[in-house]
């Protein structure tokens, strides 16, 4: 017995740097004939004219099973549809920003109750860019965007001036109290 007649496992082939389309798998088989007059039977979720589950839901590739791309040839644009469950909005940048620069502000308790340290130059930099941010998209933005990056800098802005002016921890004002 030779290895190439008993071999019926599976087959390798290596296809590195060719440039071809790979080989479908094969088949399981043609479908069982039926009577004449009837119409074959089709496997569940459809069968077209490739045979029987060759039906390609939308936003499927047909030479796969990756969703086509989303990008500004997917479709998004400037237009005022509603973004996807789940998609980044500009709101979610603006908090993001806003968040870190609470942190590094103090603003923010962690779990274990404490507030985390002070990082004046890290909270100046997220503040900059918020600005930066605001500044590159007025008026392009829907009311809401524009309110919440208007009052998020606002706040954060007077939290970060509050720490600058505020006489450094462990010193007392001098007078008054002689």
């Amino acid at each position: 017995m030779s290895a190439d007649k008993d071999d019926k496992g599976f087959r390798v082939i290596d296809r590195r740097g060719r440039e071809e389309e790979p080989v479908p798998p094969p088949s399981p088989g043609p479908p069982p004939a039926a009577p004449p007059g009837e119409k074959p039977p089709q496997a569940p979720g459809g069968g077209g004219p490739e045979g029987p589950g060759s039906e390609i839901p939308p936003g499927i590739a047909k030479e796969g099973n990756r969703r086509d791309a989303g990008g500004v040839e997917g479709g998004k644009g400037r237009g005022k549809s509603l973004p996807r469950v789940g998609e980044p909005q500009f709101l979610d940048l603006v908090e993001s920003l806003q968040l870190g620069a609470m942190v590094n502000l103090g603003m923010i308790q962690g779990p274990d109750g404490k507030r985390s340290p002070v990082d004046l130059p890290a909270a100046k930099d997220a503040i900059d860019l918020l600005g930066i941010l605001q500044e590159k998209t007025k008026g392009n933005l829907a009311k809401e965007e524009e309110e919440v990056l208007r009052e998020g800098l606002y706040h954060l802005r007077m939290g970060y001036m509050a720490l600058v002016n505020a006489p450094p921890t462990g010193q007392e004002r001098k007078g008054g109290n002689r």
